[in-house]
């Protein structure tokens, strides 16, 4: 079957006479990109402090209750060096968050909203078992 295409301009017509590309979406400038970074790196380090005060009110309850006027398990120990106490066991507390949130984050970051489905290779023509596979069909059919 052959074509033969008119030298008539009319199925051109609506078709404008001037091709136009989509807009491409804006790059976002790099201050704007820092400062997207800075609330995020910010709002990451507000939970995981606030984790850690979470997870640090327990040890500060269950030590207050250890207190009788600064001897604790019979032995009288300075204010400051309770209080050295205390901190250490804030900062402990605090990598565990840390790690907790970080945990939290991971899932957030790869795991939402996506189905994790096993990569195919594309059959290539040149492989030599698609061949077979070609062969072996028709050679039923002879």
């Amino acid at each position: 079957m052959s074509f033969h295409f008119t030298p008539d301009l009319s199925p051109a017509t609506g078709r404008p006479d001037i091709e136009v590309s989509l807009p491409e979406e804006p790059r976002q400038a790099f201050p704007r990109r820092a400062m997207r970074a800075a609330v995020a790196a910010g709002v990451f380090l507000g939970t995981t402090f606030a984790i850690a005060v979470v997870f640090f009110i327990p040890v500060i309850v269950f030590n207050l209750s250890r207190i009788e006027a600064l001897e604790i398990a019979g032995r009288h120990i300075p204010v400051t060096q309770f209080a050295d106490e205390l901190g250490a066991l804030f900062w402990g507390t605090f990598i565990v968050a840390l790690a907790f949130t970080s945990f939290i984050a991971s899932l957030l970051l790869f795991a939402t909203g996506r189905i994790i489905r096993p990569h195919r290779k594309p059959v290539r023509t040149d492989d030599a078992l698609v061949h077979l596979n070609v062969l072996r069909l028709s050679g039923a059919e002879r």
